[in-house]
């Protein structure tokens, strides 16, 4: 019964949750904000708060299975090897995000953002937990960062960019109210 309850319930629990939960709130926060970006620019849908949290918290468990889970098995571990293979898998998913239409390119700063995600998962696995934290704040801050400072960009209103696929009425409803931003309208 002891063992039962000890692979059930390791030593390294409360730890191991905690790493779980912050990769989460950490993907949370920067999918927030792509889903605030998404419904000021366009009525598709792209990568926001679910897609962030599933990466950042999935990266999160492959370190964390890397590091926890070969442990007791006698096996050589090698957690790099996991941390690798998950740069290999975002850059697959980065390129599913990644869209040219019309000459232009969209869906860079997602990839971008996905990857860094992932980045902050495998960092919170690893115990890393005020890197992390301070790469997470960085990470939401440059998806942020034309909304705080406003006057530091070139900005074009969003009927400009969303014209073609909207209704009349929305289209005037949308006109002069937010701004899309050169450098990033995916």
């Amino acid at each position: 019964m002891e063992n039962v309850q000890a692979l059930l319930f390791p030593q390294e629990l409360p730890t191991i949750l905690l790493r779980l939960f912050l990769a989460f709130l950490a993907g949370a926060i920067m999918g927030w904000e792509r889903e605030r970006f998404i419904k000021d620019v366009s009525r598709t849908r792209g990568a926001g708060f679910r897609t962030y949290s599933l990466v950042c918290f999935g990266s999160c468990l492959f370190g964390l299975a890397s590091i926890y889970g070969f442990s007791s098995s006698g096996v050589n571990q090698d957690p790099g090897r996991v941390a690798a293979q998950v740069v290999t898998g975002m850059g697959f998913l980065g390129a599913g995000a990644i869209i040219k239409y019309n000459g232009s390119v969209k869906g860079l700063t997602t990839a971008a953002g996905m990857w860094v995600a992932s980045a902050i998962g495998l960092m919170f696995s690893a115990g890393m937990y005020i890197t992390a934290i301070v790469a997470a704040f960085f990470a939401y801050l440059t998806l942020d960062f034309h909304r705080l400072f406003p006057k530091l960009f070139h900005a074009t209103k969003v009927s400009h960019f969303t014209e073609d696929h909207l209704e009349e009425e929305e289209v005037q409803s949308r006109r002069g109210k937010r701004v899309c931003y050169d450098d990033d309208h995916d």
